[in-house]
């Protein structure tokens, strides 16, 4: 009889290939920096100059006259607050239609394919010159650009081009070069705005949301780190950024336009939503409909757009959010702002997230026999154990290294209900989300935000325990993390994996490897901060010939992209892609390849 012919695969091998970590980091080597308070406006400081006011991106700018939209646009100095009129805020440059009040993000600019455009642009800063982008036909093969001096206008004309969701940004100044750890000194992308072409007759109803920064190294002072940020989606900050209501069963169509240069995973809680299209600032790709993804994150690069597509099943209060956790953390707010709060308005989230609220109505939800119950300890552990927290179902399990880092691996079947009881028997408060499981919203784990049928999840204080009610709707392969002060919690252990099989599977540890990215420090220093598996080596796996092995690759830590790929003797192993966030992929997208594409955090 032949014997088995067996190969040692090299498990999955590890590169990062950027990091959007805390912008906070600094080193002694850096130049000098202008004062914060040229740029930072106290709660309660008034000025001469005018209040920046939040763009919806409703009202398309300018007007139309014999057949051609003519719009008038200048820069100018103006407070921007980036929570409330009473909240502290930024000094900037901001874009306004001329007699108009400034907005962020920058005027729409919405025409119907066939539109000609005549826009006019001044420069009404008196210190600094601005190149303005991306006010040309789509697509196009290159960008195209025009600078003005301080007071000096100027006029371009040209048709709009194919349909579309693009943007145009303005750059004020010249950048300087980054700080010696590779942050930005600066950044100004406040000054962008949505450029969208609709086809003719007109498109379905959407909606536009653009992501703006502005960002400062500043000497000193209270900024956290020594760097002063707006980060807004439509001109907000959460929590004061717009609720976005609806009803179950009604499609809604969103354009998000990353108008920053740092690159943003976009999560949605609760549901799975479809890419339309992707694009940036010099065309856009229309999928057709076999080549639209489900997904529950879709990473965004910086000067990047998509429409996606989604419809709420169930009511309740959901997020919208950047998954990078120092894009939403509450040490993005402006010094001084936790100060102005009305009483009892403290939120652990801040910055690029959008809130929805879907309106009673039927739910999809469907769930076989009575529901499975479950323990899971979230438990603190001595600093000699490598990690300080962790997820474990065992009370009395202590870890003896850094391979018990990630929570157990959670296995469940189609269609099961399942009841977890959390339990914190550590000394801080700590919230669980269940990301990409379509479930009751009162059970997706934003504490003190998610909620339905009058209940809601809650802050889950040392020594208290709360059940949350799982829905298995999909096979596939899905995270459980903390969503309460993401960066010390993600960073200190407190997630794992989530696997849904079809009804009756059960899991073959031989053949199916869960591996999921985190980082071991709340302070990223390059690869070395990521660990797979809790591990920074992983053993070998050992296959036969012949059988299919699948791997389930996860990225929960606080931010960095990654890439993965398989070697057998030092030789890369083509791997197939079938299923991202959970979803399978659309059939003719399943093809081999040498390594995964750039995963980002929540994928």
């Amino acid at each position: 009889m032949k014997a088995k012919q067996t190969h040692r695969l090299l498990a999955v091998a590890l590169v990062l290939l950027s990091t959007s970590g805390p912008l906070s980091a600094q080193t002694e080597t850096e130049p000098v920096r202008p004062p914060e308070a040229e740029f930072l406006i106290p709660a309660a400081a008034t000025s001469g100059l005018p209040l920046v006011q939040a763009n919806d991106n409703e009202v398309p700018a300018g007007t139309v006259r014999n057949g051609v939209r003519e719009i008038s646009m200048e820069v100018v100095r103006a407070d921007w607050r980036v929570e409330t009129r009473h909240s502290p805020g930024l000094r900037v440059a901001a874009v306004a239609e001329v007699g108009g009040a400034p907005m962020i993000p920058a005027p729409l600019i919405r025409v119907e394919e066939g539109t000609r455009l005549r826009v006019s642009v001044r420069n009404g800063l008196d210190d600094e010159s601005v190149t303005v982008f991306g006010l040309h036909t789509r697509p196009t093969d290159e960008e195209h650009s025009f600078e003005l001096a301080p007071g000096e206008a100027r006029t371009v004309e040209f048709p709009a081009g194919e349909p579309g969701t693009y943007l145009y940004r303005i750059q004020e100044g010249t950048p300087p070069p980054p700080l010696p750890n590779g942050f930005p000194f600066q950044e100004r992308e406040q000054l962008a705005g949505a450029f969208v072409v609709d086809p003719e007759g007109g498109a379905p109803n959407d909606r536009i949301m653009v992501i703006n920064i502005f960002g400062q190294s500043v000497a000193d002072g209270d900024s956290e780190g020594g760097y002063l940020e707006g980060l807004t989606i439509n001109g907000r900050s959460w929590p004061y950024t717009e609720r976005l209501e609806m009803a179950v069963g009604e499609t809604q169509r969103w354009r998000v336009v990353n108008a920053s240069k740092r690159f943003h995973p976009m999560h949605l809680h609760g549901f799975f939503f479809s890419v339309l299209s992707r694009g940036d600032m010099t065309g856009d790709t229309i999928y057709e409909p076999r080549s639209h993804r489900s997904v529950v994150t879709e990473p965004m690069r910086g000067e990047t757009t998509m429409l996606m597509e989604w419809t709420p099943s169930r009511e309740g209060r959901w997020l919208f959010h950047c998954h990078l956790s120092f894009h939403v953390w509450a040490e993005v707010r402006l010094p001084g702002a936790e100060e102005a709060d009305p009483e009892h308005a403290h939120s652990h989230m801040a910055g690029l997230v959008m809130g929805i609220e879907v309106a009673p109505g039927p739910t999809d939800l469907v769930s076989e026999g009575e529901p499975v119950e479950l323990d899971l300890y979230a438990k603190e552990y001595g600093a000699e154990a490598g990690y300080r927290y962790g997820f474990t179902q065992d009370p009395a399990f202590q870890p003896d290294s850094l391979t018990e880092a990630p929570g157990p691996v959670l296995v469940f079947n189609q269609y099961q209900a399942v009841d977890v009881t959390v339990r914190n028997t550590m000394s801080i408060p700590t919230g669980v989300h269940w990301h990409g499981l379509e479930l009751d919203s009162w059970a997706d784990g934003v504490p003190n935000w998610s909620a339905s049928a009058g209940r809601m999840s809650p802050v889950i204080e040392p020594g208290e325990a709360f059940t949350y009610r799982l829905s298995m709707m999909r096979p596939g392969t899905f995270i459980y993390h903390s969503h309460l002060n993401d960066v010390e919690q993600l960073s200190g252990g407190l997630y794992g994996p989530l696997i849904v099989l079809p009804p009756g599977e059960i899991l073959d540890p031989r053949t199916d490897h869960p591996k999921i990215w985190g980082w071991n420090t709340p302070e990223p220093s390059g690869p070395g901060s990521f660990d797979l598996n809790g591990l920074r080596t992983q053993p070998d796996a050992e296959a036969v010939v012949g059988e299919t092995h699948r791997f389930r690759i996860m990225h929960i830590a606080p931010a960095g992209q990654l890439s993965a790929w398989l070697t057998k003797d030092g030789e890369v192993v083509p791997i197939t892609l079938y299923a991202k966030d959970g979803a399978d992929l659309p059939p003719h997208q399943r093809v081999p390849v040498d390594r995964l594409p750039r995963l980002g955090v929540g994928e």
